[in-house]
């Protein structure tokens, strides 16, 4: 077989070592330099004997820097002596900057028994970015959010809302406390010598005499000794003075004269004088004091059991005289008239 002459713009010459026959191929892209996206030709002419077959290659990989943007095109230019020629057309697009491989594999000549493959790996092509050329030196600003954040009120406020609601709780637990508080505090008695027997193991349990309070403790002893004789004793004021007192009780069978008077004596010369009274003697005036009132209230005892005693007695004796002037009355009618037959 007779070679035949490749065109100018073919670089590749291949040569079959059984026939000596040659294969010339080359290949152009158009245009060599493009943007990102824009497409661009890869042109490939071989020469070959005219009962060759020829089988291009394809890119499949749709992920690669550089895609086909449509089937490879090949086209059969006709016989020439001793050959034909035949021309792939690839319409191409890149996808990344600066000089690209495209990526093809070799296409293959198939002659009789014989296989040649003609390499495509060098095809390359210029890729340039599409930015201006000041981007190099610009700084982005930082990324901001789709959509302005907006804190719910109560995110803002919890923290306050926490302390008052812990005040609330102190407080509401303080109620409570005082509340259970007064209630285990027993209410001093109505009648007036309990209330007296509870203000007298009061002021005992207050200890003032061995606190050093001696004259405040007889006072207060005074007072309760008082407030008992005006319960019992109408006339007896809580207002009168001393001797006053005496004057509205000195009628009165219930109460020993004679023991009031020393204690009241007593009493006032520490109360009004600021006489110095020991603990002890503190003691024996807060003992009398309440041996009086113990004393008044046996005796008012007694009067009205007495008293309740002759009531009893004079009820009896009223029911008694009814009964008898019912029975009397019952026999009465009882007899027969005169004359009667």
């Amino acid at each position: 077989m007779q070679s035949v002459q490749p065109p100018a713009s073919l670089d590749t010459t291949l040569f079959t070592r059984q026939t000596g026959s040659r294969v010339q191929a080359g290949k152009v892209v158009s245009p060599d330099t493009v943007e990102i996206g824009d497409p661009f030709r890869l042109i490939v002419t071989v020469v070959v004997p005219s009962d060759a077959r020829v089988e291009w290659p394809t890119i499949t990989d749709t992920t690669a820097v550089v895609v086909m943007r449509e089937p490879v095109k090949v086209i059969d230019q006709g016989g020439m002596t001793g050959g034909r020629r035949e021309r792939a057309e690839y319409t191409l697009s890149a996808w990344d900057i600066g000089a690209l491989p495209i990526g093809l594999g070799d296409a293959v000549v198939r002659y009789g028994n014989v296989t040649m493959r003609v390499p495509l790996a060098d095809a390359r092509v210029q890729v340039k970015s599409v930015l201006p050329g000041d981007t190099t030196l610009h700084v982005p600003k930082p990324a901001r959010d789709l959509f302005p954040r907006v804190d719910p009120w109560w995110e803002r406020w919890w923290p306050a809302l926490l302390v008052l609601a812990a005040l609330g709780l102190l407080w509401w637990l303080w109620r409570r406390r005082r509340r259970h508080g007064a209630e285990r505090v027993a209410a001093p008695p109505t009648d007036p010598y309990a209330r007296a027997v509870h203000e007298f193991e009061r002021l005992d349990r207050l200890a003032l005499a061995e606190a050093g309070e001696s004259g405040r403790y007889v006072a207060l002893a005074l007072d309760v000794l008082r407030l008992y004789v005006s319960a019992r004793i109408p006339e007896a004021t809580l207002s009168l003075t001393s001797a006053e007192l005496l004057g509205a009780v000195a009628d009165d069978p219930r109460v020993p004269r004679d023991r009031l008077v020393s204690l009241l004596a007593d009493a006032d010369g520490i109360k009004f004088a600021a006489r110095r009274v020991s603990t002890p003697r503190a003691r024996e005036i807060g003992a009398e004091a309440r041996a009086i009132v113990d004393h008044i209230e046996r005796t008012d005892r007694e009067r009205r059991a007495a008293e309740e005693a002759a009531r009893a007695a004079a009820a009896a004796a009223v029911e008694r005289e009814r009964k008898d002037a019912e029975e009397q009355a019952r026999r009465a009618s009882r007899r027969p008239r005169a004359g009667a037959r």
